[in-house]
C-alpha cells in the first residue's frame, strides 16, 4: 500500500490529532514548560518513536498546533477590500463573528493557549495577526475617507488587538456565553464606540477635563 494512500493519510491525521489534544490537555494540567515528550505520548497512547515520526520535540508540536489554528482562522476572514467602489462596512463585524465562531469551536485550545500556563508565543502571534489585519482594514478605509489620526496609528492598532485578546480571554474563561454574533456586537461597540457607550452613558467631551 502506498504511503500516500487515503488510509495512511487518515492514520496520520488521527495520530496528530491525538498528540495535539494530549498537548492541550496537559498544558492545562501542568503548564507547557513542565511537559516532556514522554508525557504527551503517554496521554495520546502512542509510543515515543511514533511521536518523533511526526514532530521533532514538544516545541515543534506546539508550533504546528498554532500554525493550524491561524490557518483555520485566516481561512474564515473576509479580505479588507471594497466592493464596486464602495467600502464594505459590514466586513469588520462579519470578521469578528467569524473569528469568535472559530474561538468557540476551539474553546479548550484558546483557553489553554491564552492562560498563564500556556505559550506566550501564541499571545504574541495572535496580537500581531490582529494588529496586521486591522492595519490592512484601515488602509482600505483611508482610501475612501480622508483622516488625520489624533494619535500614532500603531498605538490604535495595538490597543484594538489587545482589547480583542482580553475579551477572548474573558469569553473562553466563562465558557463562551451567548453567540459569536452577540460577542462580535459587544466588541464592535467597545472598540468603535467605547466603554462609556457600552455602559449606556454619553461619552464625556475632552474639554470637560481640560
Amino acid at each position: 500500500m502506498s504511503q500516500n494512500s487515503p488510509s495512511t493519510d487518515l492514520r496520520v491525521r488521527r495520530t496528530r490529532k491525538l498528540l495535539r489534544d494530549a498537548l492541550v490537555a496537559l498544558i492545562a494540567e501542568r503548564g507547557f514548560e513542565a511537559l516532556k515528550v514522554a508525557d504527551i505520548a503517554d496521554r495520546a497512547m502512542i509510543n515515543r518513536a511514533t511521536f518523533y515520526r511526526h514532530y521533532r520535540d514538544k516545541h515543534d508540536l506546539l508550533a504546528h498546533c498554532m500554525d493550524d489554528a491561524f490557518e483555520e482562522l485566516k481561512a474564515r476572514m473576509r479580505p479588507p477590500e471594497s466592493d464596486g467602489g464602495a467600502l464594505d462596512h459590514g466586513a469588520p463585524l462579519a470578521n469578528s463573528e467569524a473569528m469568535l465562531a472559530h474561538v468557540a469551536e476551539n474553546a479548550d485550545f484558546y483557553r489553554v493557549m491564552l492562560s498563564e500556563d500556556g505559550a506566550g508565543t501564541f499571545v504574541s502571534r495572535l496580537r500581531t495577526y490582529l494588529r496586521e489585519s486591522s492595519a490592512e482594514r484601515w488602509q482600505v478605509v483611508a482610501t475612501y475617507a480622508a483622516a488625520d489620526p489624533l494619535m500614532p496609528p500603531d498605538l490604535i492598532l495595538h490597543f484594538v488587538a489587545s482589547a480583542y485578546i482580553g475579551a477572548i480571554v474573558w469569553w473562553v474563561a466563562h465558557d463562551c456565553p451567548g453567540s459569536a454574533a452577540q460577542m462580535a456586537s459587544h466588541l464592535f461597540t467597545l472598540t468603535m464606540q467605547g466603554p462609556y457607550r457600552a455602559f449606556g452613558l454619553q461619552p464625556p467631551h475632552e474639554s470637560n477635563y481640560s
